[in-house]
């Protein structure tokens, strides 16, 4: 005996004896259950689809704010410039010198001696070195202010500011007033 072994010829069958074979998988329902489905796929594509055009919008929102943002602060900066401009005006008008100049140009003096009144004694006294020089109109003791060179002066002719329109600020007081006493102090007339 040995020990080698033989192997038996095969045989192949004939060719018209041999069938196609036909393979064909076979699921159970748990696993076609399993198995993705279309409808996944599609509502998946879909949503990135939906994501990323509402990501596109916003970005596009995004960018016009900011574009608005930045044309809104180049006004407010241009408002703030106007604002200052006005007010360095405003400054200007109501310094003392100017207030002092019109004045003297609408043919107001200064009271020879200013008279002021203590409150706690009610004395009345004048203030040490207050009395005008003459020829002065009030403007003696004012620094002169450079702004002024060339900004008119108010003109009598033309009518106040908070008055109606083609009508002309009365200087005359009310014939109505009551005789002012000798010992008080003049209040202003007020309507």
């Amino acid at each position: 005996m040995s020990n080698l072994a033989y192997a038996r010829p095969r045989t192949l069958p004939e060719p018209e004896q041999q069938h196609p074979r036909h393979i064909e998988v076979v699921a159970t329902r748990e696993q076609r259950k399993r198995r993705p489905r279309v409808v996944y796929a599609v509502t998946t594509v879909a949503s990135l689809f939906v994501i990323f055009a509402a990501q596109l919008l916003l970005s596009i929102v995004v960018s016009d704010g900011a574009f608005q943002i930045s044309s809104l602060q180049g006004e407010q900066k241009e408002l703030l410039r106007t604002q200052d401009n006005l007010t360095e005006k405003l400054d200007l008008f109501a310094s003392t010198q100017y207030l002092a100049a019109n004045a003297a140009h609408l043919g107001m003096v200064p009271g020879a001696n200013p008279l002021f009144l203590d409150l706690q004694t009610g004395a009345i006294a004048a203030a040490p070195g207050s009395v005008d020089r003459p020829g002065c109109g009030g403007t003696c003791n004012l620094v002169a202010n450079s702004l002024l060179t060339g900004v008119p002066l108010v003109d009598a002719t033309t009518p106040a500011a908070g008055s109606a329109p083609g009508t002309v600020a009365s200087t005359t007081p009310p014939a109505s007033l009551p005789p002012a006493t000798v010992d008080a102090l003049p209040a202003p007339v007020t309507h």
